[in-house]
């Protein structure tokens, strides 16, 4: 169960209550706090400390903020976790073709050498027992052109294996909102899209990774085939994957999982503030 259906917090009054978490707390703090819905529970713990309210209520009140802390560092983990696997799946594959590609090239070359070797005896004997030079010359370029067949035939034929995705966080990252109920957190999901702070011209992380991925020709040339087909093959269920199709797949997720691993350094940043004022009040009393 997503950490917004448990004991949804009710939103902040749009008065200086809003406020209050702001004026003892960080502003990364603070947006993490509004991405993962907990800014009222902040704001009630921010307003209690500046009261200087009752111990036991601020505890109370922390208690509850740092309880929503960890489940939210359990959903990210939980989502990285479901990536990382499908990250090892896709190198699995990989590496498997990458094999069965590698035996093939040596295989064929090793082909093309020994029937380039013949051809060149065959020639060589029939000049000497006939010397026909006609025969020599058919033997010399059947099996020239055999060695050259199979010495670079396995270089321009890549080895493909059907490869399915049914769960496809890509898709729904790509997609968006149509998609992404059935795969990130609402947490999560706010975090990828809203304007990220730390971005001058308030771009998302989803903005951002989705240019790179453009700008890195992970999916092709704009408008070309091999755009489409890539965009049809890793935002679809899957389909005949070669080794590079998997590559690209693999570095995709490995930079999705990135993007959202940032998510625990923020939470981390806000449980620091939080179990900072609790040390200073702890000192004061």
């Amino acid at each position: 169960m997503p950490l917004g259906e448990i004991d949804r917090p009710v939103s902040s009054k749009p008065s200086a209550e809003r406020d209050a978490a702001a004026k003892l707390y960080s502003t990364i703090a603070v947006h993490t706090a509004e991405v993962m819905n907990l800014l009222p529970l902040l704001n009630r713990l921010a307003r209690l400390e500046t009261e200087q309210a009752p111990l036991a209520d601020i505890e109370r009140a922390r208690r509850k903020l740092t309880t929503h802390l960890q489940l939210a560092n359990l959903e990210v983990s939980s989502i990285v976790a479901e990536i990382e696997c499908e990250v090892q799946r896709a190198d699995e594959v990989q590496d498997r073709l990458k094999h069965v590609q590698t035996t093939r090239t040596t295989t064929q070359t090793i082909l093309g050498v020994i029937f380039g070797g013949l051809a060149n005896i065959l020639s060589g004997g029939i000049s000497m027992a006939t010397r026909a030079g006609d025969a020599a010359n058919i033997a010399s370029v059947v099996g020239g052109t055999l060695e050259v067949l199979f010495g670079t035939s396995a270089n321009f034929t890549k080895v493909r294996q059907e490869f399915n995705h049914p769960h496809n966080h890509l898709q729904a990252f790509w997609d968006g909102e149509e998609k992404q109920r059935e795969f990130f957190p609402p947490g999560v999901w706010r975090f990828l899209t809203d304007p990220d702070i730390r971005d001058v011209e308030g771009h998302s992380l989803r903005d951002v990774l989705v240019e790179t991925w453009n700008e890195q020709g992970r999916l092709g040339d704009p408008g070309s085939q091999e755009e489409q087909r890539r965009k049809a093959l890793l935002f679809g269920d899957g389909g005949l994957y070669d080794s590079d199709d998997l590559h690209v797949r693999e570095a995709m997720l490995q930079q999705l999982e990135s993007s959202i691993q940032l998510m625990h350094q923020d939470l981390e940043t806000l449980l620091r503030e939080v179990l900072l004022r609790q040390a200073l009040e702890e000192d004061r009393v």
